[in-house]
């Protein structure tokens, strides 16, 4: 970095903390500190939504998906724009909730034991996307800002805390490592460090509306900073039109879906159909149970609001998806073809063999090689990759004016804070404005919950801090995320739409679920004992022993998990009471004008609110046809279609 590049990052890092106390001066209430007072606009709501869910980790994960499989990993991008089009139904029921926070849906509609099962989980998933961001972003930041980082941990010369989650559930035994390992310093760890200290800050400082401010802004710097680079790597990798001449630098480079047969090696699953179907629909059943989708919805001041900036705000990021993966084609092209920068003659000597490694395994060509060799070459591709969005923006910024480099960083730590800032606030709303709210402090002021909940914050970063640490593939974050969700959203899923669903039901599917995804991680043996007859399909072998396939793990989550909710739901009484009805009133209820602050523990039904149509039938409940509700959801359907042919179409032209 030059001297240029150290002011502008520094100036950011003194900048971000004084724009989130300004914004947070007065924030004095829960509902302004974790929901932003529902006062938000509709273009913050987009670029919230925009942000929220799309930080570095976004792109490092679809570049090094790209990498791996060709054009097919954008669907690692790609499987949330199948359910965009329920968010333009979902985004207005969300709203009318008047929900603080997810848990205050749970305890409305299946009472206090499921609201607190729900506070905790979603504590849980706050940290597994805390720990997410944090992972992919610390090694991007440190591969940007290299030797500053590593620098600076070879001098403290400190341990620092790994956390083995075989451990929790294997528990301590011969050859297991201990549930806590302490590791050296280095340089992605530091930067982790400086990125959750930057954030904490933030976060305690402003609340959401902090967080919404710095999502608008980094995502506005996100896309022109796209924008501005994908020309640029185009022309590094020979232009327009070279990127279908270099296709057999690659097995499957612009294969738009994976077979069987393709991916970097014999121990990785592919996009298949199959394994793309299992993403989008557990990706669906989760989507609804993240946390700050409640807040994310209940944040604008009316139901359009909500409407448009969930579903254009997830539009917006699957098409900055595509730019990306489109990105990383060209880098595949640029990186192993005859131009590569790992060969030129200022490049280190080490490099010269990275990139005949890199070549090797890009072939497909490991048939002849051993299973230790083809793991070797399977881990190197894939470190590569999860570092080869922050390299390519070294080698492509290199030679450009000054400045651009901490620019860049600068856009890394903004986006990394708003992600996390956001995270945090949500995850400690579910304690502070639930929990505490109405279980464990019930007496207390409402600025006395605040502070409970910053201090619940920092708990949580801290705990993401060391998760991070414990993941080794950036691309098994999205995937374990996607898993940790749909457990229990399958139980809003049916609280929203099935009367009958119940208490009984939430704990049923929950537990049921939850053992099966442990079984199916780390007990895979259990599991082939228990249907052998798809051992052969289901299973893999790899070094370390085999194991289970995740399409077929996110397959026997959500079955096991709806089957036991569902046959819990069928032998237990119907339920028949003012809660059931109050709920399900409330739903329907539009929200009113000027209706801002609102809380369902004291909202109360008028007979003049407006209703929104039903139909029910044989105990089920969906959202009646409207006008604008039908018109957006064939809208929004048109703009899925349309990316994904769009995208297809691309393929023939680069």
């Amino acid at each position: 970095m030059t001297a240029a590049d150290g002011i502008v990052l520094a100036c950011v890092v003194l900048l971000l903390p004084v724009v989130a106390a300004r914004v947070g001066r007065r924030v004095s209430r829960p509902d302004e500190y974790f929901t932003g007072g529902q006062r938000t606009s509709l273009l913050q709501l987009v670029f919230f939504m925009f942000g929220s869910g799309t930080a570095t980790d976004s792109t490092s994960t679809v570049m090094s998906g790209v990498w791996r499989y060709g054009i097919a990993g954008v669907w690692w991008q790609l499987i949330w724009v199948l359910v965009a089009p329920f968010f333009w139904v979902l985004a207005p029921l969300l709203r009318r909730l008047r929900a603080v926070t997810t848990a205050d849906f749970f305890s409305m509609r299946f009472g206090p034991s499921t609201s607190i099962l729900y506070s905790l989980y979603g504590m849980l998933i706050c940290v597994v996307l805390m720990a997410g961001v944090l992972y992919g972003s610390s090694r991007l930041l440190n591969t940007l800002t290299d030797p500053l980082f590593e620098n600076v941990a070879d001098r403290l010369s400190l341990q620092f805390p790994v956390l083995n989650p075989e451990t929790v559930f294997k528990g301590p035994g011969y050859g297991q490592q201990p549930l806590l390992s302490f590791r050296p310093l280095k340089g992605d760890a530091l930067a982790g460090i400086f990125l959750a200290v930057l954030l904490v800050g933030c976060g305690l400082l402003g609340g959401l509306k902090a967080g919404i401010l710095l999502d608008c802004a980094q995502g506005i710097l996100r896309i022109g900073l796209t924008l501005f680079l994908l020309p640029l790597v185009i022309w590094r990798a020979g232009g327009f039109g070279s990127l279908h001449r270099s296709a057999y630098l690659k097995v499957g480079m612009l294969d738009f879906v994976a077979s069987t047969e393709s991916g970097p090696g014999r121990f990785t699953e592919p996009f298949t159909p199959f394994y793309l179907l299992m993403l989008a629909t557990a990706g669906l059943c989760g989507i609804l149970v993240q946390p700050h989708i409640m807040v994310l919805c209940g944040a604008g001041r009316r139901e359009r609001d909500a409407r448009l900036g969930f579903t254009v705000g997830n539009l917006l990021k699957r098409v900055m998806g595509v730019l990306w993966a489109f990105f990383a084609v060209a880098c595949l092209v640029w990186y192993l073809g005859p131009t590569s920068p790992l060969q030129q003659p200022d490049a280190p000597v080490e490099d010269a063999q990275l990139l005949q490694d890199l070549r090797l395994a890009a072939s497909g060509d490991l048939q002849s090689r051993d299973a230790q060799e083809v793991y070797r070459l399977n881990k190197l591709n894939a470190q590569f990759a999860d570092r080869l969005f922050g390299r390519a923006l070294r080698d492509l910024l290199e030679g450009l004016p000054p400045g651009l480099v901490g620019l860049v960083a600068a856009m890394v730590m903004a986006a990394a804070v708003s992600h996390c800032g956001t995270q945090m606030i949500v995850g400690s709303g579910l304690f502070s404005a639930h929990l505490c709210r109405f279980y464990l402090m019930p007496e207390r002021e409402p600025r006395e919950l605040v502070t409970v909940g910053r201090i619940c914050g920092v708990v949580l970063v801290l705990a993401a801090l060391v998760l991070q640490m414990s993941f080794r593939n950036i691309t098994d974050i999205p995937v374990l995320f996607i898993k940790t969700t749909s457990i229990i959203g399958v139980s809003m899923w049916m609280g929203l739409i099935w009367t009958r669903w119940n208490t009984v039901s939430v704990w049923a599917a929950t537990v049921v679920g939850a053992t099966t995804g442990i079984l199916c991680g780390y007990f895979p043996g259990e599991v082939e004992r228990l249907i052998p007859s798809l051992a052969d399909r289901i299973f893999v072998e790899t070094p370390d022993g085999r194991v289970i396939l995740d399409s077929w793990k996110i397959l026997l989550i959500l079955s096991s998990t709806f089957i036991a909710g569902a046959m819990a739901t069928v032998i237990t009484e119907l339920s028949q009471d003012d809660q059931l009805e109050f709920f399900y009133r409330v739903v329907r209820t539009k929200v009113r004008p000027g209706e801002v602050g609102a809380d369902i523990t004291t909202f109360e039904i008028r007979d003049d609110d407006e209703l929104v149509p039903c139909l029910s039938l044989f105990g089920f409940q969906f959202p009646g046809p409207t006008r604008e509700g039908t018109l957006g959801f064939v809208l929004a359907w048109v703009a899925v279609v349309v990316l994904i042919l769009g995208t297809r179409l691309l393929l023939f032209v680069i």
